[in-house]
């Protein structure tokens, strides 16, 4: 039986990004796989799609998978690949359009152009994967009622489930690893003597600027002695000595950082919305680390507020850490996480349609 050779469009791999992190979760579902020949290809810009076209449009290449790359990109791949016609799965992780509406992050030319690329991408596809029956049923209100769409749910990145495992085998005490971030990441003296949270905000998203507005209003009075750690910004944090933007942190020190943390905090306003369960939240869910968000935060998880995750109130989130409910949280955070947001189960669902097409490329054969 010859190999079926697949190739998968995605974002650059030089650097770990969120838009990398689920395509990462689709090469890894398929890599190692007997009969199959995977093939990563990263296309963040037109220059790069016009670099790999003769791989693109070699005959063996029967299936293309497109995710977490710029719509219009999306756009131009799904129309080359239906002209060539080759079996085409786009991969939703959001919804562009949708998003930079209500965040209000983009003006309307670029608005039309998101629209109009994710309709292409929508209606060129043979096969749709979306993260969230959310964004399953917006798609299918906005675009019109098509069928051979999968809902594949976000889950905690295998390249964050391998960069724990290295870090917890690398160091075993955990005071030795906190000690690490404070010298190396944070560039502090100490913070042994303080409680640690960590905001994964980058500012790439506008959702996450919201938020990041949200926290400076929490980060004037966390209560107790404490640090914020803000990462993906960069520059100050409006003056606020308790509040530390470090920028872009390697992907293994950032993991050390959230392994080391006391804490996450994300304040999303409610208008921030996204596609599928937000990977920081799954992160630190898998890690047993209590989460301290708002229902925007947690969206299209299973997730209750104060049984799963610390719902943002009024009361000083110092004092809900030293209280011991926090702990409990916590654990059911790590146990929702694990049960139906870890890697095998999206490894899992992405196999299932991938039977269901090479069952259909063997009976077109």
């Amino acid at each position: 039986m010859h190999k079926i050779a697949i190739v998968v469009v995605g974002p650059s791999a030089e650097t770990v990004s969120g838009s990398l992190l689920r395509p990462a979760n689709i090469y890894h579902s398929l890599k190692g796989i007997r009969n199959l020949a995977i093939k990563y290809i990263p296309v963040g810009k037109f220059a790069y799609f016009l670099f790999y076209l003769p791989l693109i449009s070699r005959t063996e290449v029967r299936v293309i998978i497109i995710s977490g790359v710029n719509p219009w990109i999306s756009a131009i791949v799904a129309f080359w690949g239906s002209i060539l016609k080759k079996n085409i799965i786009v991969d939703f992780h959001g919804f562009a359009w949708l998003e930079a509406s209500i965040t209000e992050s983009v003006k309307w030319p670029m608005k039309v152009l998101l629209l109009i690329t994710e309709k292409i991408s929508y209606r060129l596809s043979h096969y749709i994967t979306v993260a969230s029956k959310w964004l399953f049923n917006t798609l299918d209100y906005y675009f019109g009622n098509r069928g051979n769409i999968y809902v594949v749910e976000n889950s905690v990145p295998c390249l964050f489930e391998r960069a724990v495992n290295v870090l917890i085998k690398a160091y075993r005490d955990t005071g030795a690893l906190r000690a690490y971030v404070c010298k190396k990441v944070l560039r502090v003296l100490s913070c042994d003597d303080k409680l640690l949270l960590v905001a994964p905000l980058p500012a790439v998203f506008k959702s996450n600027v919201l938020a990041f507005e949200e926290l400076l209003k929490v980060g004037r009075a966390p209560g107790g002695n404490a640090l914020i750690v803000v990462t993906g910004i960069k520059g100050s944090a409006s003056g606020l000595r308790n509040v530390i933007a470090t920028g872009y942190l390697s992907y293994v020190d950032y993991v050390a950082l959230l392994l080391s943390s006391d804490g996450v905090i994300l304040p999303y306003p409610s208008r921030a919305i996204c596609g599928g369960a937000r990977n920081k939240v799954l992160e630190a869910g898998f890690c047993g680390k209590p989460v301290f968000s708002t229902k925007a935060g947690v969206m299209h998880m299973e997730a209750l507020p104060n049984i799963h995750y610390v719902a943002l109130e009024r009361e000083s989130v110092i004092e809900r850490l030293k209280k011991g409910a926090i702990k409990e949280i916590s654990v059911k955070l790590n146990e929702l996480v694990k049960e139906h947001y870890s890697f095998v189960r999206f490894k899992q669902k992405f196999l299932r349609l991938l039977a269901t097409v090479i069952n259909e490329l063997n009976s077109s054969s």
